[in-house]
């Protein structure tokens, strides 16, 4: 694969490295990155003991306890529409997107054991998530997957951010760049498909998918209130850093820049 000019996300300040198209979605460009990056990951490598703040640790490893599950699974269903898009390229991506997200869960694991922590079997919000996933087809889980990637996202990058372990910030900064990556990626797809769609259309998915992203990010700082309070952050400035991400997302899924 070429190596494209490194740029950077205004949203996190960090680089990363341009892919494909920004007008088409080129599957075979994606296909050539996911490839890329699986044999450039650098290992991941803890210490024997990871030991923060007292009033750090417990919140943080209860709210990473629930990114490692949600990001735990098989894909079932989102391999399956890949398939039934009928795109080889497309559904080999799909394949490596999904084995990313279960590295980063295998990440999430040993960080949190790392810790002195836990995993969990099972949380509700990951249920409801999976359910509003399911709900409909292809466009409708990934309208729904890229509201929980920019939530992810933003979580990671306030770890790296507040927490002073530089083990803790290598790997998180790691899974930021991926996460950035896996919006572009999904964005480009929507983009693709939903440009179809006449204007009136585009504004009742738009308003829709901002209704469900509001309701997820209240229900995330309600549950994870205790973890961005020790992260010195407000429910407030979390929420608007979603938004900012989540708005330049949506409207460039929508044709609506």
């Amino acid at each position: 694969m070429t190596t494209q000019p490194l740029v950077h996300d205004p949203a996190i300040g960090l680089p990363l490295q341009q892919v494909g198209p920004t007008t088409t979605f080129d599957a075979s460009q994606w296909r050539l990155y996911f490839e890329e990056n699986r044999k450039m990951r650098p290992a991941v490598k803890l210490p024997n003991e990871i030991v923060l703040n007292e009033s750090v640790q417990e919140p943080l490893i209860r709210s990473l306890q629930k990114f490692q599950l949600g990001e735990t699974g098989e894909g079932h269903h989102l391999r399956k529409y890949a398939k039934h898009y009928g795109d080889a390229d497309y559904t080999k991506c799909v394949d490596m997107f999904i084995k990313e997200e279960q590295s980063h869960a295998q990440i999430l694991s040993q960080v949190i054991l790392t810790m002195n922590g836990n995993l969990l079997s099972w949380h509700w919000t990951d249920v409801v998530f999976t359910v509003f996933r399911r709900v409909l087809h292809l466009k409708t889980e990934l309208l729904v997957l890229l509201i929980a990637e920019v939530i992810g996202k933003c979580f990671y990058k306030y770890v790296v951010d507040k927490v002073d372990n530089k083990p803790l910030e290598e790997i998180f900064s790691l899974m930021v760049l991926d996460e950035i990556m896996h919006l572009k990626f999904h964005t480009e797809f929507l983009s693709e498909q939903l440009r179809p769609y006449p204007w009136v259309m585009k504004h009742i998915v738009h308003y829709v998918w901002c209704m469900l992203f509001y309701t997820a990010c209240f229900a995330f700082v309600m549950d994870h209130r205790k973890a961005l309070t020790a992260l010195n952050v407000s429910s407030g400035d979390f929420i608007a850093t979603c938004s900012k991400t989540f708005h330049v997302k949506a409207t460039r899924a929508l044709g609506m820049q």
